[in-house]
C-alpha cells in the first residue's frame, strides 16, 4: 500500500483524537499494531475496510484518495468485479428443417444472421427476445429457450448476447428497416453469404455439449473459442 494512503489515514485517526487501539477497535481490527502497521504503509487495508472507515467517519472519497489517485486508485478500482456490459439477445425460430434469417443491409454487419436486439433498461432477457422478434420479424415467439451465450470484449468491459431458440410463433412474417426476413433450409445455410463465423454460432445453439460462442482477441485478431 502507498504510504502516503498510511499516512493520510494517520491524519484522519488523530483529527478523530483516538489512539491506535480506538482506532482499531472501531474498524473492527484485533490489535493496534494493524493499524500500526497500515499507517506506516507495511500493510494494506483491504477495500471492504476503506469502505467502513469512508462510513464510520462520514468521508468524502476525494478527501481519503487526495493525491493518491496514481498511487491507489487503479488498485481500489481492481477490486471491484463490476465492469461495462452490453446486453443483447438473438433468437433462432425453426420451421421444420427452415430457420428464420436477416438479411442484414448495414455495413458493420452484413449478410444473413439470426434476427434480435438490445435488452432494454429492467426488462427480463426473454420480454427482450419476444419483444425483438415480435419488433423484427413480426411473429409472436413463444416458449423461448436460453440455449447459450455469445461475448466478445469492448472497451471497458465485454459484449454479451444471450442466445435463444423457439419453433413456438404465430403472426404474418415482415421485414423491417435492419434488412429482409426470409426462410432459410438448414443444408443451403453453406450455401449464402453469412455473416463472419455465423456456423460456428448455429453449432453453439444446437449442441447438447456447447453453450457458449466467445471471441478471444490477441494480437488484433479476433478468434472464435467454443465451450
Amino acid at each position: 500500500m502507498s504510504n502516503k494512503l498510511g499516512e493520510k489515514i494517520k491524519e484522519i485517526r488523530l483529527e478523530q483524537g483516538m489512539s491506535q487501539e480506538e482506532f482499531a477497535k472501531e474498524l473492527g481490527y484485533t490489535s493496534k499494531s494493524t493499524v500500526n502497521k497500515i499507517e506506516k504503509g507495511v500493510n494494506d487495508m483491504s477495500y471492504d475496510k476503506l469502505q467502513l472507515l469512508i462510513q464510520k467517519f462520514d468521508l468524502e472519497v476525494n478527501e481519503l484518495f487526495d493525491n493518491l489517485a496514481k498511487d491507489m486508485g487503479a488498485k481500489v478500482l481492481s477490486e471491484d468485479r463490476t465492469e461495462r456490459v452490453e446486453l443483447t439477445v438473438l433468437c433462432l425460430v425453426e420451421d421444420g428443417n427452415k430457420i428464420l434469417l436477416q438479411n442484414r443491409i448495414k455495413k458493420d454487419w452484413q449478410g444473413y444472421t439470426l434476427p434480435g436486439g438490445h435488452v432494454e433498461k429492467d426488462e427480463s432477457f426473454v420480454d427482450a427476445v419476444i419483444r425483438e422478434m415480435k419488433e423484427e420479424t413480426g411473429l409472436d415467439i413463444k416458449n423461448p429457450v436460453l440455449v447459450g451465450v455469445k461475448q466478445f470484449p469492448i472497451k471497458y468491459g465485454r459484449y454479451v448476447v444471450f442466445l435463444y431458440k423457439t419453433n413456438e410463433f404465430e403472426g404474418e412474417l415482415r421485414s423491417s428497416n435492419e434488412g429482409k426476413m426470409e426462410w432459410i433450409d438448414y443444408k443451403d445455410v453453406s450455401e449464402i453469404k453469412t455473416v463472419d463465423d455465423f456456423e460456428d454460432l448455429l453449432k453453439v445453439m444446437n449442441s447438447n455439449e456447447l453453450s457458449e460462442f466467445q471471441y478471444v482477441v490477441k494480437d488484433d485478431i479476433w478468434n472464435v473459442v467454443l465451450k
